[in-house]
């Protein structure tokens, strides 16, 4: 019988830095420096040696001023692994080289901002006016009516009712964009039984462990799989990437009872219900780094979108070639986070496409910050979904 966190005895485990610690060693073990991974690899400099990272990565090892840049410049993309000949995981190594960078208290200053203005960093305190400003806003800002009324009674709320889907949308709730609204409003014109989860004090973790920041990581996790367990779902949705890694760490180490689903998922479940309006205009479809390579479910958002548009894929599609919104690297290299979103924007364009549509609000937000009027339009496929649903 699965057993839930309000029961849950505290048993023998390794902590992710362990286990991370463990995996370096056998990985680079394994290691036969053929250089594919830095061929792929988006962000690093091509004067970086593999045996200077290596040794650098190593417990005992000396962060040099290449190492450590990298470490800040990495966006977790796996290109890296898919292209590696022994399987070696580049990208678990650069996980511990991150967490050795912000041990050591070397992390840029991009990331200590990240984190102060995600909410990471504030006290309880600072969290609950954050919370009664963004309330504030959505009511009197204008145009925000439907986020006020769906959304803030949900922000950091303590009290869960039992329903068999939560929607976990985290630190997004607070998005300017309108997908995590979106999937509220069509919860309730499909009539489902449902719960909200979400607000600084919820986060999934996974900022903190792209940052280097594993201990934090790890008490986010086991708040999350608190809190989840207040509503004793049987499936968590969430439109975010990295939230979905999450749940499934926290499923898997304290052995919970729901099902993970990304918002395509999801939205497959009730497609025929939504009697969606399918348009002639060719889209192409932008995959998620940690959904279609590290997950390897790419074909989910392009089943709910082959519902809405012909879709025309870019080269570098799909779980092995699929190229990153750049957000992971928190910033700390503004130039080559331009230089891959151009290039994406560039490739998405080349298809013949006016539009570029993803299935994470991290991809969204990313590249939201670049978009051009003369490039293609970003989309969430929420939004799309959303769009194209009969509203009567």
């Amino acid at each position: 019988m699965k057993q839930s966190v309000a029961g849950y005895k505290t048993m023998a485990m390794k902590t992710f830095s362990t286990q991370l610690s463990e995996w370096v060693e056998l990985n680079v073990l394994n290691c036969i420096g053929v250089d594919e991974c830095m061929k792929v690899c988006p962000a690093v400099d091509p004067g970086l040696s593999i045996k200077e990272l290596n040794e650098a990565t190593r417990d005992g090892g000396v962060l040099t001023e290449a190492t450590l840049k990298f470490a800040a410049d990495c966006v977790q993309c796996g290109r890296c692994d898919s292209v590696c000949p022994t399987v070696a995981g580049r990208s678990v190594m650069m996980l511990k080289l991150k967490e050795k960078m912000a041990e050591s208290g070397l992390s840029p200053e991009s990331h200590k901002k990240y984190f102060a203005l995600k909410g990471h960093d504030k006290s309880r305190i600072r969290q609950a006016g954050f919370n009664a400003f963004m309330k504030a806003r959505w009511k009197f800002g204008g145009g925000e009516k439907l986020k006020s009324e769906k959304l803030a009674p949900h922000i950091d709320k303590e009290r869960f009712k039992k329903a068999e889907y939560l929607f976990y949308f985290g630190c997004y709730i607070f998005t300017k964009e309108r997908s995590a609204v979106q999937c509220v409003d069509m919860a309730d014109r499909l009539g489902m039984d449902y719960e909200v989860l979400g607000g600084l004090i919820s986060c999934c973790g996974w900022p903190s462990l792209m940052a280097g920041r594993t201990e934090e990581s790890e008490d986010c996790h086991k708040h999350l799989a608190g809190l989840i367990d207040r509503s004793s779902p049987r499936f968590v949705i969430t439109g975010c990437a990295e939230c979905f890694m999450s749940l499934n760490k926290v499923r898997v180490k304290y052995d919970m009872a729901f099902e993970p689903l990304t918002t395509p998922m999801w939205l497959n479940r009730f497609a025929d219900r939504l009697d969606l309006k399918k348009d002639d205009s060719a889209v192409t479809f932008h995959d998620s780094c940690h959904i279609s390579r590290k997950s390897g479910m790419p074909e989910p958002a392009r089943e709910l979108l082959s519902r809405l548009n012909p879709v025309t894929e870019m080269k570098r599609s799909g779980p092995d070639d699929t190229f990153c919104c750049g957000y992971w690297g928190l910033h700390s290299n503004p130039a080559n986070l331009k230089s891959i979103h151009n290039s994406r924007f560039d490739e998405a364009m080349g298809t013949g496409a006016d539009t570029m549509v993803v299935e994470c609000v991290t991809c969204l937000e990313s590249f939201a910050e670049s978009v051009k009027p003369a490039g293609p339009k970003v989309v969430d496929i929420v939004s799309l979904v959303y769009e194209r649903m009969n509203h009567r």
